[in-house]
């Protein structure tokens, strides 16, 4: 049986019960699925082409039983914004052998993977690429991936993850032209799963309370087990703070020297999941919040990840809507920059209420309310790109269990909104979304609004700051033991903040 594609033409072979997503797939097309395939998001739509007229099928429900032919949309493919640089200083590096000078460093979110090349004689970086993370078909968040783990695809997701860094290792060292084998160190940060599924280690462990954490120590291993091209190279083991708070906070923490810092500092990280660190030199407190993917376009009926076509940001200028959109043209889908911007335009607008509840008034933007294609209320952006009323929930829960967190971690340092000195903001999310929207809808707590500044891929700069520096693996492991981490569910409080903090303010 054969699966035709169009516009392209291109014919595909399909075994009997193959799902259409399977399919696709296998030959290598990147077809949106969030919710790792059990038809929940809606966002594997095709359409099958029929004599009897085309009709729209989720990729992921539809059987190959014959021949068929299928249009696929303009996002089967979608490009995304990868956030690559930092504001990190430049470091000197421990002496490097002559014959192996060359330094790795990883970030692998849970999203995106992005790898930096570095000169190990002068700390230089001499290449950086980035890709989406493989395993993304698999599931958008870290709780698909661990019940497709626990589903028998382990290996699947294992291998996934080391192909594609190895093809970005390739990618750099082919750049700058010299070869994998003169790397001498690699060093990988990532959340606790993206790190577990990459050296081989059963995520069972996140599975269920109490979530201990299976990587508790700093240590070097051989790399090429790994990365087989890195023959020469050793592998840091960076140890993570808890089951949820991973190696990539530990390398926030690193690049921002949060450890020295002499006002208590809120060290906020959000993607796909929400790691935060509050305090200074005089102790800190961690946590994560399972935000759920709904800031990188999941679970939003239009949405999607920060690519092409993207509604970026969202204001009111002279009474009129106006949105941005990533590359100029048509507006495809918002992502999660853009969808904080159109809240606070909601709230602004007195178009939400406390509850989240649409609700028409005399603004000029009232003539926007109306019933989506499903019924549903809807606000709309453009004559496509609309927020229903299902997607101000989603993002209520999201940024509840942020701002939650950010209250309770406060709490139990006996600190007050008034004594956090500065906040910064770690990622891509961070980086593209404006503080004063995230603190107008509740996000960021209102009373930080001044003190908010990004600083970039603070997770690549410490996993660079790793390759560069064996003392920093050190002191990875003395911070383990000296930051407390909270699991929030467990709190007695939890529940009722998290309610409080998903109400939107007042317009």
């Amino acid at each position: 049986m054969t699966v035709t594609l169009l516009p392209s033409g291109r014919t595909l072979p399909a075994e009997p019960g193959q799902t259409l997503l399977e399919v696709l797939r296998g030959a290598g097309l990147s077809v949106d699925a969030p919710c790792g395939g059990h038809g929940l998001c809606g966002k594997c739509r095709v359409t099958l082409v029929e004599p009897d007229g085309d009709r729209e099928v989720l990729a992921c429900r539809t059987k190959v039983a014959r021949d068929v032919t299928v249009r696929l949309p303009e996002a089967a493919a979608p490009g995304i914004s990868v956030l690559t640089d930092d504001r990190g200083a430049a470091v000197t590096p421990d002496p490097v052998p002559p014959e192996a000078p060359y330094l790795a460093a990883f970030d692998v979110g849970t999203t995106t993977v992005v790898c930096y090349l570095l000169d190990g004689r002068t700390g230089r970086q001499l290449d950086c690429a980035s890709m989406l993370n493989p395993q993304y078909p698999f599931g958008a968040d870290v709780i698909s991936r661990i019940q497709c783990a626990l589903g028998g695809r382990e290996a699947e997701l294992t291998d996934a993850i080391r192909g594609g860094m190895g093809q970005l290792i390739g990618q750099v060292c082919a750049g700058a032209g010299i070869s994998p084998a003169q790397l001498c160190r690699v060093a990988v940060v990532g959340n606790p799963c993206m790190q577990q599924l990459f050296l081989g280690i059963s995520p069972r462990n996140l599975a269920a309370p109490p979530f201990p954490p299976a990587l508790t120590r700093a240590e070097t291993r051989p790399c090429a087990p790994y990365l087989p091209a890195c023959t020469a190279a050793e592998l840091l083991v960076v140890p993570d703070l808890s089951g949820y708070v991973g190696a990539d906070t530990m390398g926030c923490i690193l690049s921002a020297r949060l450890y020295e810092a002499g006002t208590a500092t809120l060290l906020v990280d959000i993607g796909t999941n929400g790691e935060m660190v509050l305090g200074g030199r005089d102790g800190m407190v961690a946590c994560a919040t399972a935000a759920g993917p709904a800031l990188e376009g999941a679970r939003i009926c239009c949405g999607m990840r920060g690519g092409p076509g993207a509604i970026d940001h969202v204001w009111v200028e002279d009474g009129a809507l106006r949105v941005s959109v990533i590359g100029g043209g048509e507006a495809r889908g918002i992502c999660g920059s853009g969808l904080i911007d159109a809240a606070a335009v909601l709230v602004d607008q007195g178009l939400a209420n406390r509850r989240g509840r649409l609700r028409a008034n005399g603004s000029p933007l009232s003539d926007r309310l109306r019933p989506a294609d499903d019924g549903q209320d809807a606000f709309f952006l453009t004559d496509r790109v609309f927020l229903t009323q299902q997607d101000v929930r989603e993002l209520q829960l999201a940024k509840g269990a942020i701002a939650a967190g950010i209250r309770l971690m406060a709490d139990a340092l006996g600190l007050t909104m008034d004594a956090i000195g500065q906040v910064l903001l770690a990622g891509a999310f961070g980086s593209y979304l404006r503080p004063e929207s995230a603190c107008r809808i509740g996000l960021l707590p209102p009373e930080l609004a001044g003190r908010v500044t990004a600083i970039g891929n603070a997770a690549g700069a410490g996993a660079r700051l790793l390759a560069c520096r064996r003392d920093q693996l050190d002191l990875s492991q003395r911070l383990v033991g000296e930051i407390r981490t909270l699991e929030l569910a467990e709190l007695p409080t939890f529940q009722r903040t998290f309610a409080q903090c998903m109400l939107l303010p007042e317009g």
